[in-house]
């Protein structure tokens, strides 16, 4: 994984309605909510001029653990939006568990003293996940 050293890296928690995304620092000391994206007409555009603008080496997306060897509609709306990036020029995509990443992403939210009213605005949770997903990658392959 020396290849991804000093390299900024995106996640993105695709989701039915919303996609999550959130990017790390060159140094992988800090992992950063970015935005999210509603799940709209043109949603995939709008992912490839982040991903242009933010020029990560790498894009980690986060499938879930279970679903490994089962076709459930997620994992085949996640399989299609990768299909369709993949027809732009973008940086390598890494497949990395996110199970229970929204789960975590609350409890995260709350611990660090996020009021409930903002928790609830749409998007928040899901880009936190992003977030939670990219540390857990890095903190996975010692990045």
């Amino acid at each position: 994984m020396d290849r991804f050293k000093h390299k900024r890296l995106m996640c993105l928690d695709i989701g039915k309605k919303r996609i999550g995304i959130a990017v790390c620092d060159i140094l992988h000391i800090t992992t950063t909510p970015l935005t999210t994206i509603e799940v709209t007409s043109g949603f995939i555009q709008k992912i490839i001029q982040i991903i242009e603008k933010e020029n990560p080496a790498a894009i980690i997306i986060g499938m879930p653990e279970a679903s490994k060897g089962q076709v459930n509609s997620i994992v085949e709306f996640i399989t299609e939006c990768v299909v369709e990036l993949q027809k732009y020029a973008i940086p390598e995509i890494i497949f990395h568990d996110e199970s229970f990443s929204s789960k975590d992403a609350v409890s995260h939210m709350v611990h660090s003293g996020i009021s409930k009213k903002k928790r609830a605005v749409k998007g928040r949770i899901d880009q936190t996940a992003a977030a939670i997903i990219l540390r857990s990658y890095l903190d996975e392959y010692g990045l």
